[in-house]
């Protein structure tokens, strides 16, 4: 088993910086937290990176905590991209570069070390990352059928020939999917 923690994002990232890694922490330990897990939680990843990750946080849910992160879609849509990120970093060789244009097909450029502002960006862009996340999986909101949505929404910019990861986080039981485009 891999250990993981979500305050690695309060650290930053080359296309995140400290204060939106704090808050992604935060709301990734509220959609945890929400669906009755505690720090130290076995995440299952399934798909082309199988893995169990032991997952830690420091964030106290607390009452105010949770009113600010009341709409559990939103909590669902940043508590995905914090998993996701640390699921990058542990995972694979890649690292968040840099936020995708909305209508990209897509969530963040991917590249293999820090931002080097002397290259152009597209000498740095190495992969794609599409993310999704699941607040409790249902009969018809199931992470593989999210992994195939997504799939198709990726392929729509896939003339760069430039490889993909989709990640798609349940948060009730909790796992992750990780598939390669």
């Amino acid at each position: 088993m891999v250990e993981a923690t979500l305050d690695r994002l309060k650290e930053g990232f080359p296309a995140i910086s400290k204060s939106i890694g704090q808050y992604l922490a935060e709301g990734g330990a509220f959609c945890l937290e929400a669906n009755g897990h505690q720090s130290g939680v076995a995440l299952e990843i399934e798909g082309d990176y199988p893995e169990t990750i032991e997952l830690f946080w420091s964030n106290v849910v607390d009452p105010q905590v949770a009113r600010a992160w009341n709409d559990s879609q939103e909590a669902t849509e940043y508590g995905a991209t914090a998993i996701a990120i640390i699921l990058l970093s542990k995972l694979t060789p890649y690292t968040i570069i840099e936020r995708s244009f909305k209508g990209t097909g897509f969530d963040y450029w991917l590249g293999t070390g820090e931002y080097d502002e002397n290259l152009l960006p597209f000498q740095q862009r190495k992969a794609k990352l599409e993310v999704s996340g699941i607040w409790k999986e249902s009969e018809t909101n199931t992470i593989d059928a999210r992994v195939s949505l997504k799939r198709r929404q990726i392929g729509l910019d896939a003339e760069d020939g430039l490889p993909a990861i989709i990640i798609v986080v349940e948060f009730g039981t909790p796992k992750a999917k990780m598939v390669d485009q």
